[in-house]
């Protein structure tokens, strides 16, 4: 199967092949979870629900911006594609 193939059959996921194991974001992860969970246990019910509406927001906007970022970022290569696909061969470059 070819690159168009694959990602149309869904073999292709960026979001598993995002490359964000690297130890500074294992330990960034680790210390938002700790002090996520320290500052939920300190809350009351209500501010609870507060937290969790605002990491909700919080995510939603993060995963709005990659959206973006993804565009933006293949738009750019789909570009960069066509300007190496209509570079004349015989000139000197």
């Amino acid at each position: 199967m070819n690159f168009i193939e694959e990602l149309f059959y869904g073999n292709i996921n960026p979001h598993t092949e995002h490359g964000l194991e690297t130890a500074r974001h294992e330990q960034a992860t680790d210390i938002v979870f700790k002090l996520t969970t320290k500052l939920r246990d300190s809350l009351s019910e209500s501010e609870q629900t507060i937290l969790e509406r605002f990491i909700e927001a919080e995510n939603e906007i993060t995963e709005e911006t990659g959206l973006s970022y993804f565009k933006i970022g293949f738009a750019l290569g789909v570009q960069m594609m066509i300007d190496c696909a209509t570079i004349n061969i015989n000139k000197n470059i």
